[in-house]
């Protein structure tokens, strides 16, 4: 799908059924990689723009009935929880290997035990991805993003027609403010907690990159100090996983 500009009288709803469309069609155009093999480059684009899908959602609840996306949303949570061990596993046996091949004493007991883990990992994928009604879930929300006026709410007298440009401004600082919130508790802050203060960050370059049409030339160097703190705070919650995977094999 090519990506058309938004305009700031855009109806919000439609905006919001476009952004999902063209999500879903990253994570379609990965699935023959992930049905085949588990590809680590599929598992990690896919989580993304599933990732990104669940901003959309959170942004955009408000246009439509209520409860109209949770079906979806719980469709892609389920999906997500299979690529997750998929992801992990493949970044903590890339820096092992790292490891490994410039170390004096190589955890190979321990590669060969995450390599099983992979290998285990990614056929739960691949038979999840291979399930009906997996398959069914994922027809149905793609006629939900290509449907103009699905899940909307019903027309009334108290309900006007909501443009981009009404609310573009609130959906950021809401973002923003998200971001913002943790900034008290981080001199003592968990590494729980840093994970959740990089969902937050996740979540405000993604909806800032979602409107990047629309806010001008400077918002690409906020969206680039976004990705900057997203990726530092990845770091740290790639070693938890890592220090998790260590204690829970006693190396």
């Amino acid at each position: 799908m090519n990506h058309i500009p938004l305009a700031p009288d855009t109806p919000l709803a439609e905006a919001a059924r476009h952004m999902m469309a063209e999500q879903l069609e990253i994570v379609r155009e990965h699935l023959p990689a992930l049905r085949e093999r588990a590809d680590v480059t599929a598992v990690h684009e896919t989580r993304k723009a599933i990732r990104r899908t669940f901003t959309l959602f959170k942004l955009f609840a408000p246009s439509f009935a209520p409860g109209e996306l949770e079906p979806h949303r719980q469709g892609l949570r389920k999906l997500m929880r299979r690529l997750a061990p998929c992801r992990d596993l493949a970044v903590f046996r890339a820096n092992l290997l790292d490891y490994n091949t410039a170390a004096g004493q190589p955890l190979l007991a321990l590669a060969d035990y995450v390599e099983e883990m992979q290998a285990a990992a990614d056929q739960r994928l691949i038979a999840y991805l291979q399930r009906p009604r997996t398959q069914k879930r994922m027809k149905r929300y793609a006629r939900f993003t290509t449907t103009e006026g699905a899940g909307l709410l019903p027309p009334g007298e108290k309900a006007p027609l909501v443009l981009v440009r009404h609310v573009l401004p609130v959906l950021i600082f809401q973002r923003l403010g998200a971001v913002r919130a943790w900034g008290d508790i981080l001199p003592t802050a968990t590494p729980v907690q840093f994970h959740q203060l990089r969902i937050q960050f996740k979540e405000l370059r993604y909806t800032l990159t979602f409107f990047e049409d629309l806010l001008g030339e400077t918002s690409g160097q906020i969206i680039e100090m976004t990705r900057q703190m997203q990726e530092h705070l990845g770091h740290l919650n790639d070693a938890r996983v890592a220090v998790a995977y260590l204690v829970e094999t006693e190396c």
